[in-house]
């Protein structure tokens, strides 16, 4: 009886992944209610640890946060949408790839190799820890040669409100040049070659959106 239950909960719970795979595919948002939400724990609950699960080519194990997933993949469809609502630019990083994403009128551009923090994988919290900040950010400034060590850069609001929220510290986040070593190296910030910088600086402007993200199952390739 209980074997049944188990299988019964599996199924709801993978269905509810299955639906969400969908949706979540390039250029849709969905409601997230808290009824899938609840799904996708108990299915972290359950799942043999032992085992992956492949959403889009990124495999998960059973310690991942899927609603940290279905938030990232929210950010990303966020961003692209206000920047197709408003005629705008903006920039799509995800760590996971180390990429760069520049996005014009709502459709990914191009996209560039960058290095990030010497301690990439988590979410910053405090200066100095190392880590890259993950969230939707503005640019406060545009830095032209002369107003930066790293040739050229753009400081984003870092911490931000929610951020701030959350008891985060530190600042002095940047995308900025001198990059393209191939391994981690920064601060915190995000780091693609000069030669890419002059390829971005351009189409970036204060107030752009800039959004960090750890992973997403999107889609992002130039269409």
């Amino acid at each position: 009886m209980k074997s049944m239950e188990k299988l019964k909960k599996i199924s709801i719970a993978t269905a509810a992944i299955c639906g969400l795979i969908i949706a979540l595919s390039p250029h849709k948002t969905i409601p997230i209610t808290n009824k899938k939400l609840q799904a996708i724990s108990s299915l972290e609950n359950i799942i043999d640890t032992n085992k992956t699960i492949s959403i889009n080519s990124i495999k998960l194990d059973s310690s991942d946060n899927f609603k940290e997933l279905i938030k990232y993949n929210l950010w990303v469809d966020s961003t692209l949408n206000e920047s197709k609502a408003n005629n705008s630019n903006s920039i799509i990083v995800n760590k996971e790839r180390r990429k760069l994403y520049l996005v014009k009128n709502g459709k990914i551009d191009s996209e560039y190799n960058v290095d990030l923090g010497f301690n990439p994988y988590a979410d910053k919290q405090a200066e100095g820890d190392g880590c890259t900040p993950e969230g939707m950010y503005i640019v406060e400034k545009k830095l032209p040669p002369g107003s930066t060590n790293f040739y050229k850069a753009f400081l984003i609001n870092y911490p931000n409100k929610e951020d701030k929220a959350k008891g985060k510290t530190g600042g002095l986040i940047e995308i900025h040049g001198y990059g393209g070593k191939g391994y981690d190296w920064t601060l915190g910030c995000i780091s693609p070659s000069n030669e890419d910088m002059d390829k971005i600086f351009p189409y970036i402007e204060k107030g752009d959106r800039i959004t960090i993200i750890k992973r997403t199952t999107k889609e992002l390739s130039k269409q």
